[in-house]
């Protein structure tokens, strides 16, 4: 324990001794937070309104017989509070010991409550005389005092590791932080509202799943005491909600917490929020002008522009998204002829001479290392890559006039995959097919049954949301738009 905890420790034995709970259980009326009450300001003080208002202090000023205190609020906006002896309501129950708490017990980081009428002093701040203060919950552990002084900000809490574990402390005492997560939280909203507004049924699907399917990941592995057998925290939910639209349903979609026993780094967290919605009758084609519709929906709506500014680079999506196909974008950076029907040792040839990892036995791996050595850094605006082959795409359709590629697209953005899309293949014998391709250890047979059953033509989408989501906050770091990223 440090030695300010101790202090305030001992500040908090003292508030309690003269009788003053400073965890109180009863509610509390806020007619104004900080932001709406500095936005009426001049209405209010000619009105002689009261005002209840609630904060965090982030300074305190003592004198003589008075005190300034500044607050902050849930509007992240901060304001001044004014306590002189003479002006405390004298029939308030504590009103002397409170005296005591204003001038020796109150702390930085502590959250009070306080009954005044608003003001502008000689300096012209609207500030709150205080005639009543109550304290709602006293801070123990020291919060940083980040200062600014001459345009220059000094003991920043900035340090990433610190920020992930304490985000509690970030969102105090870092302004822009809070502002992410709402972005975010309306970007969600707004991508429901689209979607909804097409009849697509918001669905739930299985986290715990009898088999780790839909995409190619290391599971999580938990144990059922009661069934006792093991199960998968999902890597993905793409086979149930293709079961949905075997079901009947015409379109479905899922925000998915989704959970993957791999690497952490820039773009990619163990436990993650992917958005998959799936339409019958549709194929990968109608989808791409879907999505441009649903990116330029949200931006609108978000930040009531069709352009965001990605490090001085200004991505605007009402212009159409361009595409180029996988095989011509590699050989256009790489000056070589790389197609779909070259084998592993060809591609290992080539790994070789562009001095890559050729500790790989995989075509699909192969194909992705040189995608995102020499391609995919390069791409800032939105560009849609299609013409997969075969053996990247398990679940996707082939092409009509080429059976070695598959009708499957991914976007990026900012030299970021930010979503992956296909037609869906409906076919349960080459499904089953590709799935022992794979080299499986466990087939979901129950999906083939599924597929036996029937599914209409269908096209579906994944959308990373924390990537997304750090596109539009341009952030590089995915960890600073999850509120509790994983830690080692």
């Amino acid at each position: 324990m440090s030695e300010q905890e101790k202090i305030r420790l001992d500040k908090l034995n003292n508030i309690k001794l003269l009788g003053i709970n400073p965890y109180p259980s009863k509610g509390y009326k806020i007619n104004y937070n900080i932001k709406l009450l500095l936005k009426n300001k001049k209405k209010i003080i000619k009105n002689k309104d009261l005002i209840l208002i609630s904060g965090r202090i982030i300074s305190i000023r003592n004198m003589k017989s008075s005190s300034f205190i500044d607050i902050k609020d849930s509007s992240e906006k901060k304001i001044q509070l004014y306590y002189n002896i003479n002006n405390l309501n004298k029939k308030y129950k504590f009103h002397k010991y409170y005296i005591y708490l204003f001038k020796k017990y109150l702390d930085i980081g502590d959250i009070i409550y306080i009954k005044g009428n608003l003001f502008i002093t000689k300096v012209k701040e609207y500030t709150v005389l205080v005639k009543k203060i109550i304290l709602l919950s006293k801070c123990i552990y020291p919060i940083p005092n980040v200062k600014t002084k001459n345009n220059k900000i000094y003991d920043k809490f900035n340090n990433k590791e610190k920020r992930y574990r304490m985000r509690y402390i970030d969102l105090i005492v870092n302004k822009n932080i809070k502002k992410i997560f709402i972005i975010r939280s309306l970007i969600i909203k707004n991508i429901r509202k689209f979607l909804n507004k097409y009849n697509i049924i918001e669905v739930d699907t299985p986290i715990l799943q009898n088999i780790p399917g839909g995409a190619n990941a290391k599971p999580f592995i938990t144990y059922h005491n009661k069934f006792k057998k093991y199960l998968y925290l999902r890597i993905s939910n793409e086979l149930y909600l293709k079961r949905l639209i075997v079901g009947g349903f015409k379109g479905v979609y899922e925000f998915s917490r989704n959970f993957r026993n791999e690497s952490i780094d820039k773009t990619h967290n163990p436990e993650f929020t992917i958005l998959e919605f799936y339409v019958a009758y549709k194929n990968y084609k109608w989808m791409m002008n879907f999505l441009q519709k649903l990116l330029k929906y949200i931006c609108k709506k978000t930040f009531n522009k069709y352009t965001i500014n990605i490090n001085n680079k200004i991505i605007d999506f009402s212009k159409k998204i361009k595409k180029i196909k996988l095989f011509d974008y590699i050989n256009k950076k790489t000056n070589l002829y790389i197609n779909e029907k070259l084998s592993l040792k060809e591609l290992l040839k080539i790994s070789k001479m562009l001095k890559l990892n050729i500790d790989i036995n995989k075509k699909e791996k192969l194909i992705d290392n040189i995608f995102d050595t020499y391609c995919k850094k390069n791409i800032i605006k939105p560009i849609f890559i299609t013409d997969y082959p075969k053996y990247m795409s398990p679940l996707a359709k082939c092409k009509n006039n080429n059976n070695k590629l598959t009708e499957r697209f991914e976007l990026y953005i900012n030299g970021k995959e930010i979503a992956n899309a296909y037609s869906e293949l409906n076919d349960p014998i080459e499904q089953l097919y590709r799935f022992k391709q794979q080299n499986k250890k466990i087939i979901d047979k129950d999906f083939i049954k599924a597929l036996k059953i029937g599914m209409p033509p269908t096209v579906g989408i994944g959308i990373g949301i924390d990537r997304l989501i750090a596109l539009f906050t341009n952030n590089e770091y995915i960890q600073e738009v999850i509120l509790f990223p994983q830690m080692k």
